[in-house]
């Protein structure tokens, strides 16, 4: 017995140096698994406290805690429940021995500011990816390639939605800045009553915009002292997370806008004639809900959560509010409204916006990366994308398990098409080489093509393109000339 150990020791001490580093890897993850807490070595040498710019204490940190900043979601904005729900109790259940605070923005004063101001910053940042790499990650010198965790972890990327990646390579500049998460995507919402006032045919699922806008001519009248509006879709939303796939600028040459193209003038064409019809006025997507005098309205998954009076999702005081509004305009879920997906640009195609996007960053200054990493994992896993998913959040990962469970374990969205929410495919925006993507995405005002001059001042889509155009261009020399990259 004794020399059957001992020749096993012997074969175990000659073990290639690479394996032995393998395993050492592995049980070293185990470790982390098996105890649910931090990855060794990792952690901070004391407790940390954010500050408010008067020196009051707004946030304490123990060593060993995890900080989870999110933003951008108004479900997590309103209701801690829902943090714990949608994330929080994913980690306890595959971490159960991890510290972890997950802190909204605004949140005791808590904004970007503070955290250069302290010295103490977010182990994971769930934020815009679109927008806001380079407007707010990288301006606040949070930006964290996050390649040689990717590749260390063996995580699997393509798992994720394409147009989801896309994004990310493309604000990324060569890197992997963010892993996507969770897309706040748009759907058609529709009043069935005012459809049947005129006995106008409902939308369905791919329906054009031509005929939506066929729709809207007739839906668009007055009864008594009351217009009602046959569409509205917010124009910012409409250009930014375009069904073409444009991005407004250039695929060959650094820091330089491109609008006046062919591909823009009918994009923007494309929705002008529905506020070209009279009475079909621009004010706010808001305006379906709180007065009810609207046919149709694109407009994001939140809002349906929002509308739906889910209570883990909604404080109960915004509950009773669109209690009495509803009273007052009449809407009832499934009953008088509904939802499909949006317009299509053309027959037969079944191309939705590009995603409206949140990912989750770890930004550099992290002394918990290898456990924030694995946290960010687990909550990608297709078990925890499943669940979020029957709880009204649309995810990056689809299966047709997924899709199909979207919204089964909220009992205020049944009775409404909840097909809609995963029809179709996210356009597909173009990567930027590196080099022309430059030091990030430069957030210029493409909302004045709209709001600006062509509903304010009246503009054709050519001329107002052609003048955005221009004037974000010298803005953005003037910032290259002052010294910013982006």
């Amino acid at each position: 017995m004794m020399r059957a150990v001992m020749k096993r020791a012997r074969k175990s001490a000659l073990l290639p140096v690479g394996l032995a580093l393998v395993l050492l890897l592995i049980s070293a993850v185990a470790v982390q698994a098996n105890s649910g807490g931090v990855v060794p070595g990792e952690g901070y040498s004391d407790v940390r406290r954010i500050y408010s710019d008067d020196g009051q204490v707004l946030l304490e940190l123990e060593p060993d805690e995890l900080f989870i900043f999110t933003t951008n979601s108004k479900v997590l904005e309103k209701s801690k429940v829902a943090r714990e729900r949608l994330i929080g109790q994913y980690i306890r259940e595959k971490f159960p021995n991890l510290k972890f605070r997950i802190v909204d923005w605004d949140e005791n004063g808590i904004r970007e500011a503070n955290f250069a101001a302290s010295g103490v910053y977010p182990d994971m940042v769930l934020d815009l990816v679109g927008r806001n790499t380079t407007r707010i990650i990288k301006t606040n010198g949070m930006d964290y390639d996050l390649t040689s965790l990717i590749e260390k972890y063996n995580f699997d990327l393509s798992r994720i939605d394409e147009a989801c990646m896309a994004i990310v390579y493309d604000r990324s500049t060569g890197g992997v800045l963010a892993i996507p998460f969770q897309i706040n995507d748009y759907v058609l919402f529709y009043n069935k009553a005012v459809f049947d006032k005129k006995g106008v045919q409902y939308p369905y699922a791919g329906m054009t915009y031509d005929e939506a806008y066929q729709k809207a001519r007739q839906l668009t009248f007055g009864e008594g002292i009351t217009m009602y509006k046959g569409y509205l879709q917010h124009p910012d939303v409409y250009l930014q997370h375009n069904q073409m796939g444009l991005i407004p600028f250039s695929l060959t040459e650094a820091d330089k806008v491109v609008l006046n193209t062919p591909e823009w003038v009918e994009l923007v064409d494309n929705l002008v004639r529905f506020y070209d019809i009279r009475g079909n006025i621009w004010t706010t997507t808001d305006d379906f809900f709180v007065n009810g005098n609207v046919a149709m309205c694109v407009d994001a998954i939140e809002k349906l959560l929002q509308v739906s009076l889910i209570p883990d999702y909604l404080p109960s005081g915004e509950i009773q509010t669109w209690k009495q509004r509803f009273a007052n305009n009449g809407l009832v879920k499934g009953e008088t409204w509904d939802i499909m997906p949006i317009p299509m640009l053309a027959e037969g195609e079944t191309t939705t916006y590009m995603p409206n996007l949140l990912g989750w960053f770890i930004p550099q200054q992290s002394q918990m990366k290898e456990t924030a990493f694995q946290v960010i994992m687990h909550l990608l896993s297709d078990e925890v994308q499943l669940a979020r998913a029957k709880d009204g959040v649309k995810g990056v990962v689809t299966t047709p398990e997924i899709a199909a469970s979207y919204g089964s374990n909220v009992p205020e969205l049944q009775g409404l098409n909840l097909e809609a929410v995963y029809w179709g495919k996210n356009a597909v925006q173009p990567i930027r080489s590196p080099e022309v993507a430059g030091g990030g995405y430069w957030d210029i005002a493409l909302w004045m093509v709209f709001r600006q001059y062509i509903l304010k001042d009246g503009y054709p889509a050519d001329m107002a393109l052609r003048r955005v155009e221009l004037e974000q261009n010298q803005w953005i020399q003037d910032r290259l000339q002052e010294g910013h990259r982006w």
